[in-house]
């Protein structure tokens, strides 16, 4: 079978795929372990290059603000002593108890201490700064969750700060898709 659009086909494949994938990245990010997978990367290049519709776009949003504040809220939660379990997956995926102590160590100490110093210093405010700058963005998950940051408020925080992240990578993919039309 010869494909007449080839190009078409790819496209139509990563509008299918592309969806599911963000929003597994964006929850790991939350968790910091898809740091590593670059999810505004991938985000950056689905807009600027798919050129998803408003309505789309705007659904992939919320879908990967979503992602991200539950994986920022399931690391909150393990750095919570004394967090109810509703469904038992700390006790039944194994390693899953270690997570927060492998994140801590995995930030590294001279980040740890800026980042626990901005908590202590802006609270709330800092949980929604910090999430909107790449880099650091998901760490304050780490000090809010040892303190007993009140957990409704850890959830608006985080979530506004998602929301801001994701509008600056949407600019960043209209950037991309601006700057590839003059070539």
């Amino acid at each position: 079978m010869v494909l007449s659009d080839p190009v078409g086909v790819i496209v139509t494949i990563a509008l299918a795929i592309g969806v599911p994938a963000l929003v597994v990245l964006f929850y790991f990010e939350g968790l910091i372990i898809g740091k590593l997978l670059q999810p505004p990367i991938v985000f950056i290049a689905y807009v600027g290059v798919l050129s998803p519709t408003n309505s789309h776009l705007l659904f992939i949003c919320v879908l990967c603000v979503i992602a991200a504040t539950v994986g920022q809220w399931t690391l909150y939660r393990g750095f919570v002593d004394g967090a109810t379990e509703f469904i038992g997956i700390r006790k039944t995926v194994p390693r899953l108890d270690e997570l927060p102590e492998w994140s801590r160590a995995r930030v590294g100490e001279k980040r740890m201490q800026f980042v626990d110093t901005v908590f202590d210093r802006y609270g709330g405010a800092g949980i929604v700064g910090t999430n909107a700058i790449p880099g650091i963005r998901c760490l304050m998950t780490i000090p809010a969750g040892m303190s007993n940051y009140p957990r409704r408020r850890f959830l608006l925080t985080s979530f506004c700060g998602n929301v801001c992240y994701i509008v600056f990578l949407v600019a960043a993919g209209y950037g991309v898709r601006g700057a590839a039309g003059l070539f």
